[in-house]
């Protein structure tokens, strides 16, 4: 079989992002569904081409191991090994491979003892594998942001097929053992200590191989399906943060525990307030003899009206501080709302209103002086 980079199969460039990669294999998923070419036996393959190479490339740490593989000249022959290559890859392992120690590597020892052969026996079954994580986004209102509470979103989600139970496979059919790698989902080619771990080319590195697909999800083992889910927002949660949803991300293969849900938060402008940390911002317009004379005005905050007493004197931009009125963060912490004054000049004055001001401006000014 050809080599393939996962990044062409997905039509996506290496520095393409995370939300990207995951558009584009949505996109290519719902176009190469056997659904939409019933008997077509190379739309099925390259449905699980797709499904293999998002494998990788959806999970950032993975993709980020993929990505040192692949600029080490080193592709994959098929989309399905590397997801079970990468299963062992954590930590700044340390692994032998031909007599050879590999060791501080930024994780891949254990990778590069697969490779070379001094990973797990070729006769096992490839282990459990987690899930991808999904990462989606929220759009939250400020004042839900602002003091919490629950919302409910619906979002696309890759179930386990529950008719086989994410094995590919008819109910009742046969799954054999792929003869040619023993169940491990690779093979090994070169020679001696040089020799390198593929996909397996007959079950596509899944090491099995299926009699008959299950009508459900065509062979898939997973599908598509629109959830409801609720969301706890926490009070006082800033923009760009994430909700992590346990569980609830892409389902493992080989009975895997599912990956989860990151749902980054885009919290919605608010008409009358800003924010920065947990502190609010307001504007209050005054009429330039209350500015002067001083007053006493009531002022909208997320904690309902309060009386803010204006000193005499105020001038245009000055901020006046309300303690405790800003946000209220779930841990207890307590932000303060500022009030910025803006003084209003009139455009247009009264007979009465101009005699005044002129009596005024006759009238000795420390700010004249």
């Amino acid at each position: 079989m050809p080599e393939k980079d996962y990044y062409d199969v997905l039509g996506v460039s290496p520095d393409a992002s995370h939300e990207d990669i995951r558009k584009a294999y949505r996109r290519l998923a719902k176009e190469h569904h056997p659904d939409r070419q019933k008997g077509s036996k190379a739309a099925e393959e390259r449905f699980k081409e797709i499904t293999g190479a998002y494998s990788v490339l959806g999970d950032p740490k993975k993709r980020a191991q993929y990505d040192q593989l692949r600029q080490a000249g080193m592709h994959g022959g098929a989309f399905g090994g590397f997801e079970e290559m990468f299963g062992g890859a954590q930590g700044a392992g340390r692994g032998r491979a031909g007599g050879v120690e590999f060791e501080g590597f930024g994780g891949l020892g254990d990778l590069f003892s697969r490779i070379f052969g001094g990973g797990r026996s070729h006769a096992e079954t490839a282990p459990p594998q987690r899930g991808n994580d999904v990462v989606s986004t929220i759009s939250v209102p400020f004042e839900t942001a602002a003091q919490g509470g629950k919302m409910s979103v619906r979002i696309p989600r890759q179930v386990e097929c529950a008719a086989c139970r994410g094995t590919g496979a008819a109910p009742g059919s046969r799954v054999d053992t792929c003869p040619q790698c023993r169940g491990s989902g690779q093979i090994l080619t070169g020679q001696g200590a040089f020799s390198v771990s593929r996909p397996c080319p007959a079950c596509f590195g899944r090491g099995k191989i299926v009699q008959q697909p299950c009508g459900q999800c065509r062979g898939a083992g997973v599908y598509e399906k629109q959830s409801t889910v609720e969301v706890k927002i926490p009070a006082g949660i800033e923009d760009g943060r994430q909700i992590r949803l346990a569980g609830l991300g892409e389902p493992g293969t080989a009975h895997g525990r599912a990956g989860d849900l990151l749902l980054e938060v885009r919290v919605q402008p608010h008409k009358k307030f800003t924010r920065k940390g947990r502190d609010l911002y307001s504007g209050l317009a005054l009429d330039m003899v209350d500015a002067a004379l001083g007053t006493e005005v009531d002022v909208r905050t997320m904690h309902g009206l309060v009386a803010l007493k204006v000193p005499p004197g105020v001038q245009p931009g000055q901020k006046m501080r309300i303690p405790g009125h800003g946000l209220r963060t779930s841990d207890g912490r307590e932000g303060d709302h500022y009030v910025e004054l803006q003084v209003r000049i009139p455009k247009e004055l009264t007979e009465e209103q101009r005699k005044l001001l002129e009596r005024l401006r006759r009238t000795p000014s420390p700010a004249r002086s």
